[in-house]
């Protein structure tokens, strides 16, 4: 079953049911990065995950499930198995609330190339409480959510889907922002339910630097579940391949 609206209904089934597992045909397996871009033989399925790295892919456009269906059968405890409809022997991925990974490693190099970055710098904005909350009333107002957010004493970049950045979002946030700017960006992120080890930031940076490749801004929270870089967008299957070849080992 695929689909947004067919995996919603699917959900609430598999939820009123109180189903033991509930399961999920793609066209494709949930795989450690896009066969198309690295390399059907370069990738492999992933075999367990958790509802944590399914909102992180979600979040870039990449959905092993919808998220509003995944959220009723998170709730509730069951889990969701993954399966590849066109191999139909292999056991897919199954995503529960409790996995990590015993080792910590990356599981997935994904992002998107669809994507623009809002920067705003306002030299009142260093140590001023409570700055931002005039962006996200914006954002707000328009049912804008952002990807990824990059701040620092007077600058703030918000990463939001390209679709979403219209003139009119770009006037009101100028009205009271001393300057907004925008740019085509991409996003590429390294995924997993346990990447919290020593120098893996450094490694990534690294292979990407080694493409010649740089990282515009860079985000990632204490909870080590996704490292998003943000590069220039002609460079976006380049930093896939290169993240994978360096982490995904």
């Amino acid at each position: 079953m695929t689909g947004g609206y067919s995996e919603v209904t699917f959900s609430k089934v598999a939820v009123l049911l109180g189903a033991d597992e509930a399961i999920i045909h793609k066209e494709y397996h949930l795989c450690s990065g896009d066969p198309l871009i690295i390399g059907e033989k370069n990738v492999r399925p992933v075999c367990n995950t958790n509802y944590d790295v399914a909102d992180q892919l979600a979040d870039v456009g990449m959905e092993a499930i919808h998220p509003k269906a995944s959220k009723p059968l998170e709730i509730k405890n069951i889990p969701i198995r993954v399966k590849n409809a066109f191999d139909p022997d292999h056991p897919g991925t199954l995503i529960t609330k409790e996995f990590i990974a015993p080792e910590s490693k990356v599981e997935i190099i994904t992002g998107s190339k669809q994507v623009t970055c809002i920067e705003i710098h306002d030299t009142r904005m260093v140590g001023a409480v409570g700055f931002d909350l005039r962006i996200m009333q914006i954002l707000d107002k328009y049912r804008i959510s952002y990807i990824s957010k990059m701040t620092n004493a007077n600058t703030i970049d918000l990463i939001i889907e390209e679709k979403d950045c219209s003139p009119h979002l770009l006037a009101e946030l100028n009205e009271v922002m001393e300057k907004v700017s925008t740019r085509p960006v991409a996003i590429v992120c390294a995924i997993g339910s346990n990447i919290a080890q020593p120098g893996i930031m450094a490694r990534a940076a690294q292979a990407l630097a080694h493409k010649s490749i740089n990282i515009i801004a860079v985000s990632q929270t204490s909870r080590q579940t996704n490292m998003q870089f943000i590069v220039e967008r002609d460079r976006f299957a380049e930093a896939q391949t290169a993240l994978h070849e360096a982490l995904c080992v």
